[in-house]
């Protein structure tokens, strides 16, 4: 079990490393605005959506436009910020890649490190606990599978194991009729030896009886 947890521990700390929080101008129901993104390696969109909801419901109450497929909390209470904010969301899922884009909206406008530089930097903040959440949602996934694969061969070793005890049983089988054959061969070999000494003597009786036939009326 240490094991396990020490490769998560090092596995979480590389992909960590390899994801980072950039900012962008992305497409949002309200047009394009500042969005934070974080890029999920590995994850699938459903993981995201349900680590991303969580963590936003902190918050305030979320709410889904299915027809613009974005989230939305509004006037919601974040940490580090002044007043009520509005949160906006998306989750797009590319080739092994996941990506999630979340917009604040403080009341006037849409928050970057260009024109808010300590809020966005709060905002980074709380952003890294969906980061890091997403990526232990992804490593306990694989490790799950990892561990049904060890399961998987370990049955596999016993078959294998019991395969081999079957093959050992039948050896051991096939020992006890050889040494019951090899047994059978010498009373076989000696009953031969019987049988060929009965011959050779009723071939004497047999030559005796000729004899007598062949005597009749010559005395």
């Amino acid at each position: 079990m240490r094991i396990i947890l020490t490769l998560i521990s090092t596995m979480l700390t590389m992909s960590l490393a390899a994801q980072e929080i950039t900012e962008r101008a992305y497409p949002l129901s309200l047009g394009e605005q500042n969005a934070f993104v974080i890029e999920h390696d590995k994850a699938d969109k459903k993981q995201v959506e349900k680590v991303v909801q969580k963590a936003i419901k902190e918050y305030g109450k979320v709410k889904r436009n299915r027809k613009a497929n974005e989230w939305s909390c509004l006037e919601c209470t974040v940490p580090g910020l002044s007043g009520a904010t509005n949160i906006y969301f998306k989750i797009e899922e590319g080739k092994g890649l996941t990506s999630s884009y979340l917009f604040f909206d403080d009341g006037t406008k849409f928050i970057s490190s260009e024109n808010a530089e300590a809020a966005a930097a709060s905002i980074r903040k709380q952003l890294n606990y969906i980061k890091h959440d997403v990526t232990r949602v992804v490593i306990t996934k694989e490790m799950e599978m990892e561990e049904d694969n060890l399961k998987d061969r370990n049955k596999d070793l016993e078959k294998l194991e019991k395969k081999n005890r079957e093959l050992h049983e039948k050896i051991e089988e096939y020992r006890k009729k050889i040494s019951e054959a090899e047994k059978n061969i010498e009373q076989n070999l000696q009953e031969q030896e019987d049988k060929k000494m009965e011959i050779e003597k009723q071939i004497k009786t047999v030559e005796e009886v000729v004899t007598r036939l062949n005597n009749v009326g010559k005395n």
